[in-house]
């Protein structure tokens, strides 16, 4: 990853450049997982709302809504609204025209707010 870093010659890109180089090594990390499945016993915290903050939803209520979402919609929302990245950057991430960005976006937003509600959160 780090050997075509000299080679950037737009600053501008390295965000996208980045992104994308990440998301191949999860590609084939998840590819991975698929072709020796493991299994694993996963611990449960519990996290208390103590601050008052009943209407606002977590970190870990909005991560929960987000594997709700098939891949291609979570990784438009995350690149766009987690990671700030600008709509033409995420396009070059993920391999698509800024038009298909847009509807998975739409897409991406209309099923997280349906996986939430259905979850018990309000819209």
């Amino acid at each position: 990853m780090v050997r075509g870093l000299p080679r950037l010659r737009e600053p501008e890109r390295f965000a996208p450049w980045l992104f994308t180089i990440a998301r191949r090594t999860v590609a084939d990390h998840v590819r991975q997982m698929y072709r020796a499945p493991q299994t694993t016993e996963v611990g449960t915290d519990d996290v208390a709302a103590a601050d008052g903050l009943g209407d606002v939803l977590t970190a870990l209520e909005i991560e929960a809504g987000l594997s709700g979402l098939p891949p291609l919609e979570r990784e438009v929302l995350i690149l766009f609204h987690l990671e700030d990245l600008p709509l033409a950057a995420c396009a070059e991430v993920v391999g698509v025209p800024p038009g298909t960005v847009k509807s998975r976006l739409h897409r991406a937003r209309r099923m997280l707010r349906d996986v939430l509600v259905e979850r018990g959160y309000e819209a």
